[in-house]
């Protein structure tokens, strides 16, 4: 019988600063982006990776295959890569033994905490369990990110109970589905980041699906970018 999971791969896309609209690459800085491998095709496998967390025996065979793929793109690749884990896999301790094998390249693996409600839990959610989680993860000397901020379980409130214990936040332009106007993205991403910068000012901020030449210059060179206008995603072995 074939592993399901054979055929997961990861693609990468760089995280950059930039000068007006002038991408600048200081340090290689790249998000993992999962990949299903079907016919010469690589798509997201949403429904795959969704049995992968929901399963606690599938999430084990998973994390197998998630190790091997690390493993080998931090030991042959230089960069910064920030891999996005799903708050349900917290849940499971194979998650935190698989950050503790990879403890030699903290310095390289960073982790996104994404925004969806965990599937299966004890007890009600709450955000005492989710910090004991990422302070679990901080005492490892992993730096994390909070990914897609305002959306799902990270809302304002995630934010304030997380921010001693977090280096990023990434806020995407795809939560708009295209429903506003350029202008009113622009007023909101620059009140948004006086918010994130009120409740710590030393968060870094990325900008996520930001393809508007007009507004990506107007956009501060300060914060960082992950965008297609400055790089496609492509395959990393």
């Amino acid at each position: 019988m074939s592993n399901k999971y054979e055929n997961l791969s990861f693609f990468r896309q760089r995280i950059v600063r930039k000068e007006g609209t002038r991408m600048l690459i200081q340090e290689e800085e790249y998000e993992l982006l999962l990949r299903n491998d079907n016919d010469g095709r690589s798509s997201f496998p949403e429904k795959l990776l969704g049995e992968a967390i929901v399963d606690h025996q599938e999430h084990k065979k998973y994390l197998k295959k998630i190790e091997c793929l690390l493993e080998g793109i931090l030991q042959n690749n230089s960069g910064i890569y920030y891999i996005n884990i799903d708050p349900q896999q917290l849940y499971y301790e194979e998650t935190f033994l698989l950050f503790e094998r990879l403890k030699k390249f903290k310095q390289e693996l960073k982790i996104e905490l994404t925004e969806h409600l965990p599937y299966k839990r004890e007890g009600s959610y709450g955000h005492q369990f989710l910090l004991e989680q990422v302070i679990r993860l901080r005492e490892m000397d992993y730096e994390i990110v909070l990914d897609d901020f305002l959306t799902g379980i990270n809302g304002i409130d995630q934010l304030i109970a997380l921010s001693p214990f977090i280096s990023r936040v990434k806020i995407s332009k795809l939560i708009f589905n295209r429903k506003v106007s350029d202008s009113t993205f622009y007023s909101f991403i620059c009140e948004t980041a006086k918010l994130v910068h009120e409740i710590n000012p030393n968060l870094s901020l990325v900008i996520e699906a930001e393809e508007t030449e007009e507004i990506l210059e107007k956009l501060p060179n300060a914060w960082y970018y992950q965008t297609y206008y400055f790089d496609n995603p492509s395959k990393i072995n």
